[in-house]
């Protein structure tokens, strides 16, 4: 009877067991999706249409309907290509099919494993299966451990599109892995594309090999901020084009939006460049961010390549090694949040959108700067085929007020900054005569000879400027290249030690004719 007993407690636990486990684990596995849901849910670029979870006994269905924010979408403008636009203005379904029995994924027991299927409009789809074919464009696999911790595998399938017009794309795929935590406190990834070639008719070619990108990421004390840090390597880059393309850089629009300095358009470089390529080797990007203490960040960044070709110009190595420090934690969380928030917004046109970016600094992002923040230079090295580049310095802000950032007068009186410049002189000259030769007028703008008249006269005032400062002591002259520290305290500048006091301009001209006036009267 005992026997009986026991046989038939253990045939129960055993029953209660096989039939409650699966149930037990679909209840943690549906409490681990509702986390990952709710971090999809809070991204700024995707709203959430509808969501519904289906529990089951040994597998349960999650469904998800999501669309790039329209605003998004129309501010991105023309940086999307047309078939690209096709797909993301269109809802996408996400079903996600859960097996949470315990050997879903073989003999070692999981919470669950999770496959899902992505399901598009009939003209989305229609888009995507002219690259695809038959494949699935992108395909999620998802083992979730039994501490909540788990795997998360993504990859795009690969294709070769050809059109007749002689347009032909070639994309090796795309995989990638994220190793998680639970509650995604933690968490390392991975994603690698092999390349991707594209021949864009009569009109050039782009190619990328070896992008490889990984990071690990984990929540720092306030809950919220991400700290880790990343590398990204990008073995070959290069694209070519076989008509001309025109280019206009406003440095003077990035400068005035964060400074209110109006130095003037002269600095914004326009014109079109020649049929040509450009190409890069090696380039590498890192990434590191700490909290030393609570509420505290330091960052910093990293960006070397060996070589750029420009045409037949090689250029490189570079490196560049940034830092920031003792930032702000909350302020900067705001200052992302809200410049979120205004990537989602209907934006009327350029300006008030940089009007925006502006305020959103001088509001929530103020205490990045009156917390007593430091900025480091580490380093800076750059080569050209006339010289080269080498700098390094830093920059921190003493007692600054939220108002001060309405005008730069206080914001120099409170700053303190130091740089370390050795510069190849010819770098200096050709500086010169890029920013200035609009300045100068000429009878026949197209006229080589009156250029190379106005290019010539330029090297030769800057020498001339150079050379005074020189022997003022405000920099040296070695081995063609010109050194100096700057020094930037209490609204004073300094150049090796020495307060600069720039000359007025027609000393400078007084200068400059009076060392010119013996050669012309011995000219012919």
């Amino acid at each position: 009877m005992k026997k009986t007993l026991i046989g038939s407690a253990a045939a129960v636990l055993t029953a209660a067991a096989v039939i409650g486990t699966p149930f037990y684990l679909g209840a943690k596995a549906k409490q681990s999706l509702e986390t990952q849901h709710k971090i999809l849910a809070e991204t700024f670029f995707f709203d959430v249409v509808s969501h519904q979870y289906q529990s089951g006994w040994l597998e349960s269905t999650e469904t998800t309907v999501l669309r790039f924010h329209p605003n998004v979408l129309a501010n991105m403008g023309a940086h999307i290509p047309d078939n690209v636009r096709a797909v993301l203005e269109k809802p996408i379904t996400m079903v996600n099919r859960v097996r949470h029995q315990p050997f879903a994924n073989g003999i070692r027991p999981v919470r669950a494993v999770v496959d899902t299927q992505f399901k598009y409009d009939p003209e989305a789809k229609k888009t995507l299966a002219r690259f695809f074919g038959d494949q699935e464009p992108l395909t999620l696999h998802n083992v979730i451990k039994l501490d909540g911790s788990g795997e998360l595998s993504a990859s795009v399938a690969p294709f070769d599109y050809e059109e007749l017009s002689g347009i032909k794309l070639d994309w090796k795929g795309l995989s990638g892995i994220i190793n998680y935590q639970a509650g995604f406190n933690a968490y390392q990834t991975k994603i690698s594309v092999p390349s991707f070639n594209a021949t864009l008719a009569d009109k050039g070619s782009l190619n990328m090999s070896g992008l490889d990108i990984s990071a690990d990421s984990h929540t720092a004390s306030d809950g919220k901020t991400a700290l880790g840090s990343s590398q990204t390597t990008l073995s070959r880059f290069n694209v070519e084009w076989k008509s001309g393309m025109d280019y206009s850089i406003r440095l003077n629009d990035l400068i005035n939006m964060v400074t209110d300095l109006q130095i003037g358009a002269f600095i914004n470089p326009r014109g079109t460049i020649a049929p040509n390529r450009i190409s890069v080797e090696n380039l590498r990007y890192t990434t590191e961010t700490a909290e030393p203490e609570p509420g505290y960040l330091n960052t910093s960044g990293a960006f070397a390549f060996d070589k750029l070709h420009y045409g037949d110009t090689v250029y490189g190595p570079l490196e560049a090694d940034v830092a920031a420090n003792h930032l702000n934690a909350g302020s900067l969380n705001a200052l992302k949040a809200r410049w979120q928030q205004i990537a989602a917004e209907k934006q009327t046109d350029a300006e008030s959108r940089q009007n925006q970016l502006l305020a959103a600094v001088r509001s929530e992002g103020a205490p990045l700067f009156t917390d007593n923040p430091v900025f480091e230079l580490r380093k800076f090295s750059f080569t050209t085929p006339t010289g080269h580049i080498n700098t390094k310095g830093r920059l921190q802000f003493d007692g600054l007020l939220a108002a001060d950032l309405n005008s730069i007068s206080p914001m120099l009186a409170k700053m303190k900054a130091e740089l370390d410049l050795d510069v190849s002189q010819n770098l200096i000259e050709d500086f010169a005569v890029t920013q200035a030769r609009g300045l100068f007028a000429t009878e026949n703008p197209d006229s080589p000879q009156e250029q190379q008249e106005v290019s010539d006269t330029i090297r030769l005032l800057m020498q001339q400027s150079l050379q005074n400062m020189a022997q003022d002591g405000y920099i040296t002259q070695e081995n063609g290249a010109v050194k100096t520290r700057l020094a930037v305290s209490a609204n004073t500048v300094s150049l090796n030690g020495k307060r600069f006091k720039a000359k007025a301009d027609e000393d400078l001209f007084a200068d400059l004719e009076d060392n010119a006036a013996p050669a012309a009267a011995s000219a012919p």
